[in-house]
């Protein structure tokens, strides 16, 4: 399974709607229910966010960006962020999920 992080910050005042278009991407992996997706996003501060993304294949990964969500978050992106996305591959040592 591939893993990344991928940081960047938004432009003062874009926070919130930054913050919606991550949500619809929750909200339609939710309905669609991919597998061999792990994902997760944080917010740090008032506009800097981390998201933290894992495929288990190329399928996953095509499922992902194939996403109408997807895409309307990746539409405006430059116009909302401050800071370019910087990506860091990663290799994952340890996970824990309760209840699974």
């Amino acid at each position: 399974m591939k893993h990344s992080i991928i940081q960047y910050t938004v432009k003062e005042g874009r926070a919130n709607e930054n913050e919606g278009l991550i949500r619809d991407m929750f909200a339609q992996l939710q309905v669609e229910k991919p597998t061999g997706i792990e994902y997760v996003v944080y917010k740090t501060g008032d506009s800097s966010f981390m998201h933290m993304i894992a495929f288990d294949s190329d399928d996953a990964n095509n499922q992902f960006t194939e996403m109408p969500a997807f895409n309307a978050f990746r539409a405006a992106l430059k116009e909302r962020i401050e800071t370019p996305p910087e990506r860091t591959d990663v290799s994952q040592v340890g996970n824990y999920k309760r209840g699974e």
